[in-house]
């Protein structure tokens, strides 16, 4: 798809604020991440990268840092992690429909670190997800391609370039990427917006009534913490679920 002046990267509206949806929740991500959380039937994170791209030249994202993992064939590799900045975050509040004081952070920080612990959490969220893919169709050419090969059963002659690509069967899912908060404090003490000591919190939070989901707590470890930790994270749980807290400072 051919760019213009204003976007010269060539993305959709829609596909920018998927881009700001998805960064507004999970705060860091690649493109490959975007990707499978807001638009799995696009056969390439491409899409996403234009997205970004252009939505980096109005000046609401931006990347500072780099992800490693291991592909499908054993190779480390390097993807560029995307953040929000002020204004992005302010420009995803408005996608998402949340008031801007919600909003969290731009995480700046985690995403020059390569954001190892970020990355997992939003791997984790994608899981959950399990968006639907929606087929896709090819760009229609003002001129014809002429044919490589013809598939086993194609008449001669036949344009099957029109028809959807085939969409992988998933898992039902839980929610969808509004449902979804990140990096959530859970008051013991004092209030949602000035919480006090010792307060726990949350990697990511799910509401899904729909699904039957009131509200679900998610802790992502990367092996990085001892049990001494992490049994404190769980009494802070328990003293946050404790009644006379849950009437007193309700998450929302």
């Amino acid at each position: 798809m051919g760019g213009t002046k204003r976007r010269p990267y060539g993305s959709t509206a829609k596909t920018r604020q998927m881009v700001l949806a998805a960064l507004g929740v999970v705060k860091v991500a690649t493109a490959e991440q975007i990707r499978q959380l807001m638009c799995p039937g696009t056969a390439s994170a491409q899409t996403v990268r234009n997205g970004c791209l252009d939505l980096g030249r109005d000046g609401l994202v931006e990347s500072l840092g780099l992800a490693s993992r291991t592909n499908a064939a054993g190779n480390l590799v390097s993807e560029k992690l995307w953040n929000l900045t002020g204004p992005g975050l302010e420009a995803a509040a408005a996608v998402l429909g949340r008031p801007v004081r919600e909003m969290g952070g731009t995480a700046r920080g985690a995403a020059r670190s390569g954001a190892k612990h970020a990355v997992k959490v939003t791997d984790t969220i994608i899981a959950f997800l399990q968006t639907p893919p929606e087929p896709t169709r090819p760009v229609l050419r003002k001129r014809p391609q002429p044919a490589t090969s013809t598939p086993a059963g194609a008449p001669a002659g036949d344009d099957t370039s029109a028809a959807p690509a085939a969409v992988p069967e998933r898992p039902q899912g839980l929610g969808q990427i509004s449902s979804w908060a990140t990096e959530v404090v859970l008051p013991v003490s004092g209030t949602l917006t000035t919480p006090g000591k010792n307060s726990p919190r949350a990697d990511a939070v799910l509401t899904a009534p729909e699904s039957g989901l009131p509200v679900m707590f998610v802790e992502v470890d990367n092996g990085t913490e001892n049990p001494v930790v992490l049994s404190s994270k769980a009494a802070r749980y328990r003293e946050f679920f404790r009644p006379h807290r849950q009437a007193n400072h309700p998450l929302r």
